[in-house]
């Protein structure tokens, strides 16, 4: 009888010479000085250029820091934040990306967890306070290191941290994952050998900064001698856009999370596209690219905890869309399915995944266990991540849901807790529950549902506002339900099907009106999960990047119209993308 055990595969030869994904980085500055390491819209850094800018920051960081200080990290996609993250890696700093502008009181709750005794910035950031301890230009931006008020202290990390990641968190608070130097050189050493990565290579930047991906694209090219390249914000806002940029900057490989994936792997592509190498991951996938696709699609999985990617599968033509596996484990990432008592069931049995290896993180930041088992001296790490899977008798992992209330929403992980308690904080609100609803136009997104003590105001749009102020985008709901009781299943706990249900029949039922603007709006509706009218704020419903890429993918198939991405991203309201319809 075969078990329900891979064990990791060998880790390949690393790109370069070191142990570490900086000494990959500082070779390739050495022998490749002039080879281009970061592209933007702007300009062209090569290697000596991209390590004498992180060089000169670090030396002022030095000032400030100790090794093993966490250092939040408030940048957009740009060579500023791929000098910083560089900077902080030679300081020997602990580099936790935040995003530029995440809300304000997640980030404290983030920082208090982390204890990062600094945030990093641009000097003008509108939401950063206190007297800056730094200031120093980096091609052209100013940053500021300012302190935050924290003492140092990384209870639970087992040595000094190399990255930290926040997630959302079981208790209604962000946790913080402390990740193992070893979960990058195991990975970035498995993917280069697996994609054939060249110092001839370029490699797009597309993932937000604050989740883990976003080190695999930064590592992926600067550990390997390839380039960086980062988009302008326009060209993930459309999936014909963002291939007719990567036919441009002659991108050959990038990570999309699933739902923008799956549109690039249907729209329309350029003829002079080389994209060899698509990644796509955050999400059950459930599409399967045209036998034409140009492209090797590769379905990854992978919690944060387990070392940014843990399985991967090549997608073919053929397969079933409905039932796409996460595929085989990588280096440092042995995998086994057990029941609830730990023991290791057959293959073909349903069970937990448990990761263990050099490749699963460090631990929490704090020292909460969560779903670290604790490891004995000598032992490897293991995650126990909670998610339900099958592995195939030739050992293949099929992916079967959660074993709590997790879920996700354009690839991002999400606790009901921490949304719940962002809900309960509203005034008057008794009781909140959150959980995933699709729209009618078959998108996913979060609900929340409660009840209020009497007398309180039920008013759906500040309950939603006061929610946007403290999580992050896609963690906030994009419709609320008053009730006056929670709706229990037979074991006495929420119903969160029923509430779903209820949400869609609320939202459903308008009457046929084939009017442009009306079938405009209807799509918008349908994708943001919210009633809104023609002069709402779009970016109040939600409306991110990946919303206007599925509305220009929508508007396209409906109208017969090709609109350009821009009219769509500087619209205030629905009524102002009507006139790119005439």
């Amino acid at each position: 009888m075969l078990l329900s055990h891979l064990p990791a595969p060998a880790t390949p030869r690393p790109p370069a010479p070191g142990g570490t994904v900086l000494d990959w980085f500082s070779h390739w500055a050495r022998v490749r000085p002039h080879a281009p390491a970061v592209l933007t819209p702007e300009a062209c850094w090569d290697y000596a250029a991209v390590d004498g800018l992180s060089s000169e920051l670090a030396a002022r960081l030095r000032e400030h820091l100790a090794p093993g200080d966490v250092v939040g990290v408030l940048l957009p996609r740009s060579v500023t934040l791929v000098v910083t993250a560089l900077a902080l890696a030679k300081v020997g700093a602990t580099y936790l990306p935040l995003g530029e502008n995440p809300p304000k009181e997640r980030r404290e709750s983030i920082v208090e967890t982390a204890a990062a005794r600094h945030l990093l910035a641009s000097a003008d950031h509108p939401d950063v306070g206190g007297d800056p301890v730094v200031r120093h230009a980096v091609a052209g931006t100013k940053v500021a290191l300012t302190g935050t008020g924290r003492t140092a202290g990384m209870a639970g990390a087992a040595g000094p941290a190399p990255y930290a990641i926040a997630t959302s968190g079981s208790t209604g608070r962000p946790k913080v994952v402390l990740g193992s130097q070893e979960s990058l050189t195991t990975l970035i050493s498995w993917l280069a050998t697996r994609l054939a990565i060249t110092e001839e290579d370029r490699v797009a930047m597309t993932a937000s900064p604050g989740f883990d991906a976003h080190l695999l694209d930064l590592w992926l090219a600067l550990g390997t001698g390839a380039a960086l390249v980062v988009p302008p914000e326009e060209a993930l806002s459309s999936a014909e856009g963002l291939l007719e940029w990567c036919a441009d900057q002659r991108i050959d490989s990038m990570f999309l999370p699933t739902p923008l994936g799956e549109l690039v792997m249907g729209a329309t592509r350029p003829a002079h596209l080389a994209l060899r190498r698509l990644l796509v991951g955050g999400d059950r996938l459930r599409a399967v690219p045209a036998g034409d696709f140009p492209a090797e699609v590769l379905n990854v999985y992978g919690p944060t905890e387990a070392g940014v990617l843990t399985t991967t599968h090549a997608v073919g033509a053929h397969e079933d869309p409905l039932a796409i596996p996460i595929g085989v484990p990588l280096s440092g990432r042995t995998v086994t399915v057990t029941d609830e008592a730990g023991e290791v069931v057959p293959r073909g049995t349903l069970g937990e995944l448990r990761v263990t290896g050099a490749g699963v993180a460090l631990g929490y930041a704090g020292g909460h266990l969560g779903g670290f088992v604790p490891a004995a001296e000598g032992e490897e790490r293991t995650y126990r991540t909670g998610d339900r899977v099958l592995m195939r008798p030739e050992g293949v992992l099929e992916f079967h849901g959660r074993l709590d209330d997790q879920f996700k929403i354009d690839g991002v992980r999400l606790e009901p807790a921490e949304i719940e308690a962002a809900l309960l904080s509203f005034p008057g609100v008794t009781s909140a529950a959150a959980f995933p609803f699709t729209t009618g136009g078959g998108i996913r997104q979060v609900g929340a549902a409660l009840t209020t003590s009497p007398g309180a105001t039920r008013s759906e749009q500040a309950l939603l506002a006061h929610a946007a102020a403290r999580l992050p985008g896609p963690a906030v709901p994009r419709a609320a339900l008053f009730l006056d009781d929670l709706p229990t299943n037979d074991n006495g706990k929420i119903d969160r099907a029923a509430l779903a249900e209820l949400l869609r029949n609320r939202l459903g039922g308008e009457e046929e009106d084939r009017s442009p603007a009306t079938v405009l709006l209807r799509m918008v509706r349908d994708l943001v999960g919210q009633d809104l009218g023609l002069e709402d704020s779009l970016a109040d419903a939600g409306v991110n990047s990946l919303t206007t890429a599925r509305l220009l993918s929508r508007m396209r198939e409906e109208f017969g119209l090709r609109v350009r991405a821009v009219d769509v991203i500087r619209a205030e309201t629905v009524a102002d993308i009507l006139p790119a319809l005439r």
